[in-house]
């Protein structure tokens, strides 16, 4: 059996690169063996730049062995004391394959390889994989109505100002004063002084706030109650928070054109794509190497 080993020396253990890491090994269980040393692997797997040590890799690339660098989108120097481009840089580099999570961050990130990096045969050694649902976690559970429709949910597992939280705010108002047996449910991290007042909102709009949730059955759980997502964040590459809101029925609203939210809602619309999906199109790219 195929041996990957996945370099991870995050201690979070909630964000992107984190569900994904956790989704791969348990979607490819039975496809491939996950090993915990490059040493004994065939195909090294960067599952997150910032996960990723440089001198690591520099020794599995001397000694040989196939990389595959899976690429979400820029990385910002500003939360990995700027080392966050430079490692995307000479991680790409030294891959043998690159892993886009959606079409949108293929154009927008491949643009800095092409151009920047001077990898001209990206189009060969690249594709689009988009991120599985592990649908132990997230399925569609029916509700009757008046347990979802009135419930719309808005989450953030950070402070990111790309999730632009105020616009998801203004929608939910809009509704609200025409309907006002709504919820907003706000789930994941936000500035003290927000929570303490109600999340600026003003006329008794009735607002619910939850701490970020580790346990994935409990988010699964919360989902299911809800009727709408409210997901308006800038340039997301392939949100996890969207495919698993789908496949647990609930309704992405007013969500960006600038990014890939669009492309994973279409790609989730006719049928949920699987962690065990995610893991059988990586392992095709991992046996083309080997």
């Amino acid at each position: 059996m195929l041996k990957v080993y996945c370099p991870n020396t995050s201690k979070q253990q909630i964000g992107g690169g984190f569900t994904f890491l956790q989704n791969f090994i348990k979607g490819g269980k039975g496809k491939f063996e996950v090993v915990d040393n490059w040493q004994d692997c065939d195909i090294v797997l960067i599952t997150s730049v910032t996960m990723t040590q440089r001198a690591e890799m520099e020794e599995a690339k001397k000694a040989g062995k196939k990389i595959v660098c899976r690429i979400d989108n820029f990385v910002k120097d500003s939360r990995n004391r700027g080392t966050a481009i430079s490692r995307m840089r000479d991680f790409s580099k030294m891959a043998d394959y690159i892993i886009f999570q959606s079409k949108w961050a293929e154009d927008y990130v491949g643009w800095f390889f092409k151009e920047k990096v001077g990898i001209k045969d990206l189009d060969n050694k690249s594709s689009v994989i988009y991120n599985g649902v592990d649908t132990d976690f997230f399925f569609y559970k029916d509700k009757p109505e008046e347990r979802r429709g009135n419930v719309y949910l808005f989450v953030q597992y950070n402070r990111d100002e790309n999730k632009r939280f105020p616009e998801a705010a203004m929608y939910f108002h809009q509704q609200w004063r025409q309907r006002q047996n709504i919820e907003l449910w706000c789930v994941g991290n936000f500035t003290p002084e927000l929570v303490q007042y109600n999340f600026d909102f003003f006329a008794g709009e009735t607002v619910r706030y939850v701490p970020a949730i580790l346990d994935r059955m409990e988010l699964g759980d919360l989902m299911r109650r809800a009727k709408y997502l409210l997901f308006p964040a800038y340039c997301d590459c392939s949100p996890n928070t969207v495919s698993e809101a789908i496949a647990c029925g609930v309704t992405p609203l007013i969500t960006n054109p600038a990014g890939g939210t669009d492309e994973v809602v279409a790609n989730c619309l006719n049928k949920t794509y699987t962690i065990q999906d995610m893991a059988q199109s990586y392992l095709k790219i991992f046996n083309k190497l080997t």
